[in-house]
Formats: structure tokens, C-alpha cells, sequence
């Protein structure tokens, strides 16, 4: 465990990992349209904590299981300053943050409220702090299969309409991942084929909304 890189704990970062995560700043911050490689976990998070806070209106997400964490410890959408980015954004008037799920959501006893991503958000709007909305879908199993028998079958994390991060093998350990933080014409192409190729095909795991 204590080899392991934390996205969020620059003391464990040797010199390659502090320039890939100096250059994703970078990158996002100038909305540049690149290409990147993005496929360790510990990567893989500090994205989406960077596409959350660079978001201005909509983040979409097609996930495996909303991985609490790896199989190897890694946090993922446990991670404070991912939930605390998740909540920043949906403090935003006018904010949506929708998740579609392959599978069943990686929550204890299956309760996506116990999730700690959807936890934080519910403490949101007990605070009175809400002010834009989650939704969570389970995609139907035979949406996925057509998908996979299509080849269409893809994790994907979209940023508006201007940047995206795919996975093109989501298979641990060695995920394969594509990230562009400002191509809009790609990002647009994304959205459109989760808006009607993924989300509507899904039944409601969680919804919170100020």
C-alpha cells in the first residue's frame, strides 16, 4: 500500500508523476485540444477531480461500477477531494452531474445512497448548499449487450461539451484510457451518443436535487 501513488498526496509522487499532473493543469486550464493518455487509477482520478472543477454546466459519466476504490487501494470516487470537487460543482445554479452505471453501483450492502459520492452530495442538500442535481442510472443489461455485440461499449467522462476522457480497455490493471480537455466537436459527438445511446436506457439507482 504505502508504494502506491495518491493523486491527492504530493508526497507520493516521484518526479514523472508530478509533470504528468503538472501538465494536466496545464492542459485543462488552457482548454487545449490534445490528445493524453490517462489510464493508471491514480490518474484516472486526478482527471475527473479536474473535469469537475473545470465543468461549468454538465458532467456526464458512464462507469463500470462507480469504483469506490482499485482492488489495490487506490481511491477513486471515495476520494474527499473528488467528492469535495463533485460538490463545488453542484453548488452552481443550473448544474447536472449524471452517471450511468454497467453494472451494480459499488456501494455497502448496495445502497447507492452509502455511496460516499452520493453521500456527500445528500449532505449537500441538507446543508441547504444544493443548488444543481445528480442522477444515477443502472444501464439495462440488454442496452449493454447491444453495445458490446456493437462495439460501442465504451467508459466514458465528458466535461460540457468540450472535453472527454475514453476508455478504450477498461480491464485492470492495465486500463487504456484517451483524454482530450478541448475538442468540442468530438466532446459534442460524445455527448450525443450517451444522451441517446446510454442515459435513456437506464432506471434511477439515486437522484438528489436542491
Amino acid at each position: 500500500m504505502s508504494n502506491l501513488v495518491n493523486a491527492f498526496d504530493s508526497s507520493t509522487w516521484d518526479a514523472a508523476e508530478r509533470a504528468y499532473f503538472q501538465y494536466v493543469d496545464g492542459v485543462i486550464a488552457k482548454g487545449k485540444n490534445q490528445r493524453f493518455s490517462n489510464g493508471k487509477p491514480w490518474h484516472a482520478a486526478y482527471l475527473i477531480f479536474k473535469f469537475l472543477g473545470a465543468a461549468q454546466r454538465h458532467v456526464r459519466i458512464f462507469s463500470g461500477t462507480l469504483a469506490r476504490s482499485t482492488p489495490e487501494g487506490v481511491p477513486i470516487y471515495e476520494a474527499p477531494s473528488i467528492i469535495e470537487a463533485a460538490g463545488a460543482f453542484l453548488k452552481r445554479p443550473g448544474t447536472s452531474l449524471w452517471i450511468a452505471l454497467e453494472q451494480a453501483i459499488d456501494a455497502p450492502e448496495g445502497d447507492a445512497d452509502k455511496h460516499p459520492l452520493i453521500a456527500g452530495v445528500h449532505r449537500l442538500r441538507e446543508q441547504g448548499d444544493l443548488r444543481g442535481s445528480m442522477e444515477v442510472r443502472r444501464v439495462k443489461d440488454q442496452t449493454v449487450e447491444s453495445l458490446r455485440q456493437r462495439s460501442a461499449l465504451y467508459h466514458m467522462l465528458l466535461m460540457d461539451e468540450r472535453g472527454w476522457r475514453l476508455e478504450t480497455d477498461p480491464h485492470l490493471p492495465d486500463v487504456k484510457a484517451i483524454v482530450n480537455a478541448g475538442n468540442t466537436k468530438e466532446a459534442a459527438h460524445l455527448c450525443r451518443a450517451f444522451d441517446t445511446g446510454v442515459w435513456p436506457h437506464g432506471e434511477i439507482v439515486a437522484a438528489v436535487s436542491a
